[in-house]
């Protein structure tokens, strides 16, 4: 708290003499910010912070954590995009991956057996009967999970299919794997202990794991298909929460509610149906590097979304309703129990087990609710819906089949019918929230002021690729922010366009662009585009989506 104290006044300071000076300017020179060095000053002292799934739902039921404000994010760059840092590295939005690395994902190894490991300690918590066991060649820890006997490969399916998605969209995660569990080759350490039901450590025994097998899904071969989790390196401190900031990390400086990655998450979320994305499925580890302690933020816990309950299959209410959601209580209620509530009466498909409950006709994106209110999904804007379904667009079919069968579901029933949901349920993700704003991207101008952009909601099938658009050029002062108009406005069809010939000599040019649209009013708000002269190339430093100055900065 000391440091950000000492930050803060630090600020003050400068910002004092800089408004002595006069303003600063709109754009530095390394703008856009690539990278937010969010390891700069070293961690010196970090607790574990406590949290329980008890606590965490009373807060965010009952009271609103957190600034909810309809405001820009505030850790986006000067283009609008979310810098790499220790929340959040651009893989599948900014580049492209080919199908082999996106459902690689975080793996270290190809496959993973754990025959001989030995068992280290009970699981802890969760609802998935499991344990830990050490790796005898590195002594890392996995955790090992199994299946519940009604609906065999559900929710390790679920966790392989979840953790290669996050891990393309960005997000931190950890290594997960299929394997087979032999109960005949079964070692405990003589060091194993397992908490008993009286809250007291006492030795792990083979008892124990004949206890929890039982509730495990068992394999016709006599093993036990289990899901494989590697421990984050560093010290584990906690999960992270959806608002505020960190207290111990000084460079924990932007309230996470208001975060792209952490509001466009509600995005990603709706598509894949994780109700369970809330502030206890989150790990901070203190980790080090280069001889620095810093914070690394991790998502974890898949096991629970789609159509699998972890440990037992989806209830219709994930994903449509809060558990308690005020406004149907009053429904139910002041109706004497006769207003039906819709969710009851979607169709599931007769589907594997595997599967649990998971459909995509009765999906609405916009309506999708997590299991309880989440500060940062409340502070969704359209910008950062965009931004979330910009990603989202980029998974193909072929894609999306590949990481689902990576899933290794027995049955190929089950990894036709996921396929084809979450290809539906994308088509609606994006069709919603893809086109709440002009959605263009990719603009770059060329020394002799050749303008091209892209239209994703062209790229991703929506509307046609020839749409007409409307461009204006504007001469920028970066040092005072004003505009002034050159040229009248120019009609554009595809994305292509010339800079007018007195701008040419210009340091700094900005451009206005929209279009009409019957189907998409959005597109009537202007996005505005600048551009940096750079020797005999132009760079685009700067990108406005929804009317606010670009970027906010440290």
């Amino acid at each position: 708290m000391c440091s950000k104290r000492a930050a803060l006044l630090l600020v003050g300071v400068l910002a004092g003499s800089m408004a002595a000076r006069g303003a600063p300017p709109v754009f530095y020179p390394d703008d856009p910010i690539a990278r937010d060095d969010d390891r700069a000053v070293d961690v010196a002292i970090a607790a574990e912070i406590e949290a329980s799934d008890y606590y965490d739902f009373v807060e965010n039921t009952f009271f609103t954590p957190g600034e909810e404000a309809d405001v820009k994010a505030v850790n986006v760059n000067t283009i609008d995009e979310v810098p790499d840092s220790s929340w959040f590295t651009n893989r599948i939005g900014v580049r492209p991956m080919d199908d082999e690395e996106i459902v690689r994902g975080p793996d270290r190894v190809a496959r993973l057996s754990i025959d001989g490991w030995p068992i280290v300690r009970d699981k802890g918590e969760g609802l998935q009967p499991g344990f830990r066991v050490a790796d005898p060649a590195s002594g890392k820890i996995y955790q090992i999970e199994f299946d519940p006997p009604a609906n065999p490969e559900m929710a390790t399916g679920a966790e392989v299919i979840g953790t290669e998605f996050y891990h393309a969209f960005g997000y931190n995660v950890v290594d997960v794997y299929v394997v087979e569990f032999d109960p005949e080759r079964a070692t405990i350490s003589p060091k194993a202990t397992i908490m008993d039901l009286g809250g007291r450590r006492r030795a792990f025994r083979r008892a124990d794991l004949d206890d929890l097998l039982r509730r495990a899904a068992r394999l016709p071969n006599g093993r036990y298909r289990a899901l494989a989790s590697r421990f984050a390196d560093g010290r584990p401190l906690g999960h992270f929460r959806y608002y505020g900031t960190r207290p111990d990390d000084p460079n924990d400086i932007f309230p996470h509610e208001h975060r792209r990655e952490l509001r466009g998450a509600a995005v990603f979320a709706a598509w894949l149906n994780h109700d369970d994305s809330r502030g206890v499925n989150s790990l901070d580890m203190l980790e080090t590097a280069n001889g620095r302690r810093y914070v690394k933020h991790y998502m974890f816990d898949f096991g629970s979304i789609m159509g699998s309950g972890t440990a037992f299959a989806q209830t219709p209410r994930a994903g449509n309703e809060y558990i308690l959601d005020w406004k149907q209580a009053f429904l139910t209620l002041s109706t004497l129990g006769l207003y039906v509530r819709p969710w009851l009466l979607i169709d599931y498909p007769g589907v594997p087990p595997s599967v649990g409950r998971f459909e995509a006709s009765a999906f609405n994106p916009e309506r999708w609710k997590p299991e309880y209110p989440n500060p940062a999904f409340r502070n969704l804007r359209d910008d950062d819906a965009y931004w979330g379904a910009k990603i989202v667009s980029k998974f193909s079919d072929a894609t999306i089949r590949k990481i689902v069968e990576k899933a290794r579901y027995s049955d190929p029933r089950a990894t036709e019918y996921i396929t084809r949901t979450l290809i539906e349920r994308r088509d609606k993700v994006v069709r919603a929230w893809l086109t709440k704003v002009l959605p263009v991207d990719r603009f770059a101008m060329a020394a002799d002021g050749s303008l091209t952009f892209e239209n994703t909601a062209a790229a991703a099938g929506l509307v046609s690729p020839g749409m007409q658009y409307l461009l204006s050029w504007y001469r920028f002062d970066n040092a005072t922010g004003e505009h002034a108009e050159v040229g009248g406005e120019q009609t554009l069809s595809a994305g292509r366009g010339m800079l007018p010939q007195e701008l040419a000599g210009s340091e700094y040019v900005a451009l206005s662009l929209r279009a009409v649209s019957r189907d998409y009013p959005g597109w009537r708000r202007p996005t505005r585009v600048y551009f940096r002269k750079s020797g005999a190339a132009w760079q685009t430093v700067g990108i406005e989506r929804l009317g606010e100055l670009p970027g906010a900065r440290k």
